[in-house]
């Protein structure tokens, strides 16, 4: 999400000093029982710079309240007009960058006593101090204390949470998306964590957050190329004719020629939304860092796969172009005695599910391996490090990791033994597991960081803490499957008058929840590069795909997609 450059005509930042003003005002009373706000519509923001002011003499407790809310609108010299708002005790300890809680229009005030007031509204996301952003399946009530204390005849707030409070629209106008990277730990990857970040402050916050290397979640998933305890030299990041400027500490200095090449690559991709910024120099302490280009084998952006989808149809098996299914290795005729329901590839061998069980049909002259022949399986996937994950469907407490030599390990997923595991689905980078679950009533899409063993192939040995847990709008959960590097989509199925539909949901790791539409009754959803290359099979077997801001039925007539990686 970029902005375009804020209006500079004196009426329309005239225009703009109001809106900022009634953004925080609206809702909150000055007296009287409590109230809801009005609803704040899209046209009360746009493409402008807030001016929040500060306090006038004699002004009530309400109206501080008031006018503290709308400065969280200017974060400019750290939210200095906020911080007039605050008694000279507290204004130096209040946090304004602890976190962000995202409100719906509806905003409450409730005298506590005389000297507290708490302020009430709904959560509809939050971000924390990082920038991670974080977005509620349901909005959550929050309710804040204010307290109050005189100081030369004026009111004053003198404690309060640590953070601020924006309404949904004013987040959007503020704050801009953004991607921090990492190295999945081979170095063939980049990764992308998504940090949420005012305008204004994202080249230094951008810099400061790859500095601090991967989140909690992604810890042992990727790794950063800075050595340990690297930071800014001088904390600030200047940009010279659209170059941003990174003096570092010593530390770097013990970085080896192709490391510092990647550290170079993490900033430069990092900082690539910044709207200002077209490349980045690294020094240390003053001194440029001596960097050598990097070779074309550098770590790869957000892995794409072949547009055509990978199909089985009769006896053929591989890329569909038109009419015609362009072998994959010649494995058709070995994929279909396996009597296949669902299918993953990585390009060179298949994993499939079959009649038997989960099996890895190989090219050339290797022999079909049963890699799991438990019941209820459901369909598997694959990596690039060749490890194929299989899972039982009434058993999501537990992933079988097998190669064509058999099982070599297991992951413990952290789920409740009264879920069905519906799908599990790794990024095309090998570091990130969708699990799409359900219970009935209740489906749930679970996301997790993968961590690996280097001294043992990068096998698959533990997942992490969920970076995404979230129920799923009301119908039962069909299929998921990755979008792009940083987005997974959902199919789900629901009944209504007019009988079953599909749907599809879009969640971003980091991100927003979106809708692509419904592509009416479907039993898979395959991904492709980007939201316009997604795929579902219909129930007549035909492929539907992505057309505009809806979904076609292609006539194509097939017994499977793949999944591919």
């Amino acid at each position: 999400m970029h902005r375009a450059a804020a209006p500079t005509r004196p009426g329309l930042v005239l225009v703009a000093m109001l809106l900022a003003m009634l953004t925080g005002c609206v809702g909150i009373p000055t007296g009287g029982p409590v109230t809801e706000g009005q609803e704040i519509t899209e046209e009360d923001a746009g493409d402008f710079d807030f001016f929040p002011v500060g306090p006038v003499d004699g002004a009530s407790q309400s109206d501080i309240l008031r006018g503290f809310v709308a400065a969280f609108t200017g974060s400019a010299n750290d939210y200095s007009v906020a911080r007039q708002f605050l008694s000279s005790g507290f204004a130096d300890e209040w946090n304004p960058r602890a976190s962000v809680t995202v409100r719906d229009a509806n905003e409450r005030l409730s005298p506590v006593d005389d000297d507290t007031i708490a302020y009430s509204v709904n959560a509809s996301a939050t971000v924390n101090s990082s920038g991670a952003y974080r977005q509620n399946a349901d909005p959550v009530p929050v309710t804040l204390p204010f307290d109050f204390v005189l100081e030369d005849d004026q009111w004053r707030i003198s404690a309060a949470e640590n953070g601020i409070v924006l309404a949904d629209v004013t987040f959007r106008a503020i704050f801009d998306q953004h991607s921090l990277y990492f190295l999945d730990p081979t170095n063939e990857y980049l990764v992308p964590d998504i940090r949420w970040f005012a305008s204004g402050t994202a080249t230094l916050r951008i810099v400061a957050g790859v500095l601090d290397g991967p989140p909690d979640w992604l810890q042992g998933a990727v790794r950063t190329a800075f050595p340990d305890g690297t930071q800014l030299a001088d904390p600030q990041v200047d940009i010279e004719s659209s170059v941003a400027i990174v003096d570092l500490s010593t530390e770097a200095l013990g970085a080896e020629p192709s490391e510092r090449q990647l550290m170079q690559l993490q900033l430069s991709t990092s900082l690539a939304t910044v709207p200002n910024v077209r490349g980045v120099s690294i020094s240390v302490s003053g001194t440029p860092l001596e960097i050598p280009e990097l070779a074309a084998s550098a770590p790869v952006l957000n892995p794409q796969v072949d547009d055509r989808p990978v199909v089985l149809r009769g006896d053929d098996f591989g890329y569909l172009s038109g009419d015609s299914v362009t072998s994959l290795r010649g494995l058709g005729s070995r994929v279909v005695e396996t009597s296949p329901r669902a299918a993953a590839t990585d390009g060179d061998s298949v994993a499939v599910l079959g009649a038997a069980g989960v099996s890895l049909v190989r090219p050339d002259d290797a022999p079909t391996v049963l890699l799991d022949d438990r019941a209820g399986l459901v369909a598997p996937t694959i990596d690039h490090n060749g490890f194929v994950w299989s899972g039982v469907a009434g058993a999501p407490q537990t992933l079988r990791i097998s190669t064509a030599d058999g099982t070599v390990g297991s992951v413990d997923t952290g789920l409740s033994s009264d879920l069905s595991l519906v799908s599990v689905d790794l990024s095309r980078d090998g570091t990130r597991l969708a699990m799409l679950l359900s219970n009935g009533s209740v489906s749930r899409l679970v996301i997790k960081a993968v961590n690996r063993d280097a001294s043992r192939s990068q096998l698959p040995v533990a997942l992490s803490e969920s970076v995404l847990d979230i129920s799923l709008p009301a119908g039962s959960a069909i299929d998921a499957t990755w979008v792009d590097d940083r987005s997974v989509a959902v199919l789900t199925a629901a009944r209504d008058d007019e009988g079953e539909q599909g749907s599809v949901s879009v969640f971003e790791l980091g991100g927003e929840r979106s809708s692509l539409g419904q592509p009416g009754i479907a039993t898979a959803l395959i991904g492709g590069n980007g939201p316009s290359g997604l795929r579902a099979l219909g129930a007549d077997s035909t492929i539907l795909a992505r057309s505009g801001v809806g979904w076609t039925d292609t006539g194509d007539e097939v017994t499977l997609i793949a999944t591919q990686y």
